[in-house]
């Protein structure tokens, strides 16, 4: 059966699967994680550098995912001598352009610790002018080496495609469902060519920071899948089922990366705190 032959999940499908005890039990430790991470003490007053160290290991992470051969030094070294221009090669390109999606989302972040009691205002983005700038940014570089045509950039494969993760987002499943089920979406479907994934994750990780989930915005999901993609392309198996069970299974996966992407984030605190990134 062709992968267009396949049916995408309902949101019906989706909350469902969100209700089930072993989710339900995955989505708490990842809550947990979370809390822990919030109160980190590196993030009293360094919670500015923490997101800009997590985009660069979110960057990555998820460069790694969409094949290319890089590192965090890597990805870092770009970071500090990026100034719009070409990169040398294809992945560091990528690479580079997945950095700017993930530091130019970072950017629009609730700031974290503020000294009026009013609650910060969660910046009012539509959901595809968000998924829009986030590929253009993932692709920036690819453009101007040549690689990537202007004319290709924040342009769907199928436009047909985009109406599933707008449903997704809208669904009243717990923001780590949704968060799950965006991720999976892009991912499995190819959304954009090139950086689909790379956009994926960054929609999800806007839905768990402006939901309230990770409010520190230095969680680093990504980093899970990038430690074995081949654990992740089974799990995406269960997405693809489009059934309760299959989603289930997907769900509790990406808790688990956000359970580890949470021990990335404290490890990234740590360091801020102690001047050291590197």
């Amino acid at each position: 059966m062709s992968i267009e032959a396949l049916v995408d999940p309902a949101p019906g499908t989706l909350r469902a699967a969100a209700a089930r005890a072993d989710v339900a039990s995955a989505m708490e430790e990842a809550h947990a994680a979370l809390a822990d991470l919030r109160f980190s003490e590196g993030l009293r007053r360094g919670w500015q550098e923490a997101r800009a160290e997590a985009s660069i290991r979110e960057a990555a992470a998820l460069a790694i995912i969409e094949g290319a051969r890089t590192s965090v030094d890597d990805v870092r070294a770009a970071s500090m001598s990026d100034r719009g221009g070409p990169s040398s090669d294809p992945a560091s390109a990528l690479a580079c352009g997945i950095w700017r999606s993930q530091w130019s989302l970072a950017s629009r972040f609730p700031p974290l610790n503020t000294r009026s009691a009013a609650r910060p205002r969660t910046p009012s983005v539509p959901l595809p002018s968000l998924i829009a700038g986030l590929h253009r940014d993932a692709c920036s570089a690819l453009v101007a080496v040549g690689l990537v045509p202007t004319s290709s950039v924040a342009v769907p494969t199928d436009p047909s495609l985009l109406a599933p993760a707008l449903a997704y987002a809208r669904c009243d499943a717990p923001a780590l469902a949704v968060a799950a089920a965006l991720s999976a979406h892009f991912r499995f479907r190819r959304v954009f060519e090139p950086a689909s994934c790379a956009v994926g994750a960054g929609v999800a990780r806007w839905i768990l920071v402006t939901r309230g989930v990770d409010p520190t915005g230095v969680c680093v999901p990504g980093a899970y899948d990038a430690v074995d993609p081949a654990r992740a392309g089974r799990a995406l198996a269960g997405w693809v089922s489009a059934d309760e069970a299959g989603l289930a299974r997907w769900i509790t996966h990406y808790c688990a990366g956000v359970v580890y992407g949470a021990r990335v984030g404290r490890d990234v605190a740590r360091h801020v705190q102690a001047g050291r990134l590197a």
